[in-house]
């Protein structure tokens, strides 16, 4: 019978495989596509390489707060995949992209097995904010369904940005 941290990986296995799916063939004019280019009040969109960029990073840094959830690192060696460097010119490359999130799979799986079993239930009291509470087992949670999340918008910019051929929706 599969255990939870098992299904964990599974899962960021699968995700981490949509984000190698999302990569194939994608071009970089298309990696830094953004579809809506509003003005200063209403923003605008991000590219499929911001999304892709921000959901690897983002995974890392979350499963590395459920970490310092469980007692196993201190608050500041929790980061993501790159520190401070996310959104680099590598969000440009599709194949430099590609191993920045083979990598940063690896990193998850690896995090994970140091998590291990006994230490899911671990929660402290958030460094930053007052008042809340970081949970391991919802920093894991939490990372899946923003990678998930940031998958679909990658997804989705990509293919308007092939069926746009490049230009910004009116």
């Amino acid at each position: 019978m599969a255990h939870e941290l098992d299904n964990y990986k599974a899962m960021l296995t699968m995700l981490f495989g949509q984000v190698d799916e999302t990569l194939k063939g994608i071009s970089p004019a298309a990696m830094l596509y953004v579809p809506f280019v509003g003005d200063a009040a209403s923003g605008e969109t991000a590219s499929a390489g911001w999304f892709l960029a921000h959901g690897v990073s983002s995974t890392v840094y979350l499963l590395r707060l459920a970490q310092f959830a469980a007692g196993q690192i201190p608050y500041d060696a929790v980061s993501g995949d790159q520190g401070e460097d996310e959104f680099t010119p590598a969000n440009q490359d599709p194949e430099r992209m590609r191993e920045r999130s083979r990598n940063a799979l690896a990193t998850s799986l690896a995090v994970m097995d140091a998590l291990g079993h006994a230490n899911l239930d671990g929660e402290v009291p958030h460094p930053t904010r007052a008042g809340r509470t970081l949970r391991a087992r919802y920093c894991i949670t939490h990372a899946i369904d923003h990678l998930s999340q940031h998958i679909g918008h990658a997804q989705v910019t990509r293919q308007i940005a092939e069926r746009m051929g490049g230009r910004p929706i009116a």
